[in-house]
């Protein structure tokens, strides 16, 4: 099926940004599994071609409408981030790439486990934590398996976890799914909570502090106001915004909300994804160019 977003639209930049990590290209379409079910999705020009493992095309469609945020007013956030000149420059590059809205939980541990490490990195983990603790679900040949549910992973320990090569994020992991329950916090529910109240119930949890609160209520709880402060943003805004002067990320996440406004979190991402590209770019060159 063929779904046609309000705007401009940019599937690459969308999945490959460090939003969610369970996409892979093959063969010209992307395979992901989104919410129990295996997608494979491409850019058709201006619309998306969709194909579903389990779901009917009508439900499939709305909720890849809701997952890719396709009814976002994207010209119209455009002329509220464009206003800063950096922000101008990030669009003009990756013009289309949207947030997107994940599932709760799944946004959760992912970044979690996300503390000082990359994006191939961190979709290796998350494989793997499905593979051993989800149920498999396959689409055309490509098998994948659902992400597991805090009540499986709240059966795993700390050891099981380190066996997968996830280090000192192990203890984190091995009790956030124990908290979760033990607060009886139904993660989707903060959709409809004023982003403070939200941020503070999910910093009542073993393991998440303002980075990654600020991850899921950005990429899956509709809070667009939110401004993750991680590495690659806290050398962007201190380089461009206020060179030679120090500041924490606290700080940067007060400026943030007043420059910015209740857009902060689509101006972050553009930030976010031209900062570390542009790391990439660096790290690829030779060392002698790197110097320069």
């Amino acid at each position: 099926m063929l779904l046609k977003p309000k705007g401009p639209f940019n599937l690459a930049h969308t999945i490959g940004s460090g939003q969610a990590f369970r996409w892979q290209p093959h063969d010209g379409w992307y395979y992901g599994v989104v919410v129990g079910d295996v997608w494979k999705v491409r850019q058709a020009g201006r619309e998306i071609e969709l194909h579903s493992a389990l779901q009917p095309d009508t439900e499939a469609a709305a909720l890849a409408r809701s997952y890719f945020r396709l009814d976002d007013d994207l010209a119209g956030i455009y002329r509220h981030i464009g206003e800063d000149r950096r922000v101008a420059g990030a669009v003009r590059r990756f013009r289309g790439m949207r947030l997107v809205r994940q599932e709760p939980w799944e946004c959760l541990v992912t970044f979690v486990i996300s503390a000082y490490s990359n994006i191939p990195r961190i979709t290796r983990h998350v494989e793997r934590i499905c593979e051993l603790w989800g149920d498999p679900v396959s689409l055309d040949g490509h098998h994948r398996h659902t992400f597991p549910s805090p009540s499986r992973l709240a059966e795993v320990g700390e050891p099981e976890f380190r066996d997968i090569g996830l280090g000192y994020r192990a203890p984190f992991l091995a009790r956030l799914a124990p908290s979760l329950l033990k607060w009886d916090l139904e993660l989707a529910d903060l959709r409809s909570a004023p982003y403070p109240e939200a941020k503070a119930e999910l910093l009542k949890l073993d393991g998440v502090g303002e980075k990654v609160a600020d991850c899921v209520l950005l990429f899956s709880l509709d809070k667009l106001e939110a401004f993750p402060v991680d590495v690659h943003i806290r050398h962007e805004l201190l380089e461009w915004y206020f060179p030679g002067d120090k500041r924490t990320d606290r700080q940067l996440r007060l400026w943030a909300a007043e420059h910015f406004g209740p857009l902060a979190g689509y101006a972050q991402q553009y930030l976010f994804h031209g900062r570390r590209l542009e790391g990439q770019a660096a790290h690829s060159r030779p060392a002698k160019l790197r110097g320069k």
